[in-house]
């Protein structure tokens, strides 16, 4: 956490896995943002974790995992939750990487039209659409969207760095 200059180290912790003793230890450690994820039909086990790290000063980034088995209805029902709990900014979580552009239009228009926090989208590239997703998500409104070095991640990975910068900086 100290080499950290122009960034902030993050945790990503699943309720019921991880505990706020683990919380805290991140914290205490100089993680400095809390990515509180839950299956996109149960935001609601997020509140402690959610509240324990908001007391200890964190951001907090809930996120809605395997959002493709919800409805943009439903997102934005359990998006209002996470915000309620003091979340920060809610993610549309493509965890399977099964969204195609449009499904992550409706899904981040839905959160957009629900929540006075931020949204933003976490794609992965299943289906080789983790940029042209998070294109999508950009397009739509969402302000945060998560990517890696590489792409490295669960599954096929998650939405390259560089080429999403590529791909912006060409747009």
């Amino acid at each position: 956490a100290e080499v950290i200059k122009n960034g902030k180290l993050a945790v990503l912790l699943l309720p019921g896995i991880g505990t706020k003793d683990d919380l805290k230890m991140a914290a205490d450690y100089g993680a400095k943002v809390a990515q509180i994820a839950t299956h996109v039909t149960e935001a609601d086990i997020a509140e402690q974790h959610i509240g324990v790290a908001k007391k200890m000063g964190m951001e907090v980034i809930g996120m809605l995992m395997l959002s493709h088995m919800a409805s943009p209805e439903k997102i934005a029902e359990q998006g209002k939750l996470m915000e309620s709990f003091g979340a920060d900014v809610v993610l549309v979580t493509d965890s399977a990487g099964a969204l195609l552009p449009d499904t992550v239009k409706q899904r981040v228009a839905a959160l957009r039209g629900a929540l006075k926090i931020g949204v933003g989208f976490h794609g992965h590239n299943n289906l080789s659409l983790a940029v042209a997703n998070s294109i999508a998500a950009i397009e739509e409104g969402a302000r945060w969207i998560d990517d890696c070095t590489c792409g490295l991640g669960a599954g096929s990975g998650n939405t390259p760095t560089e080429v999403l910068a590529a791909v912006l900086d060409k747009m």
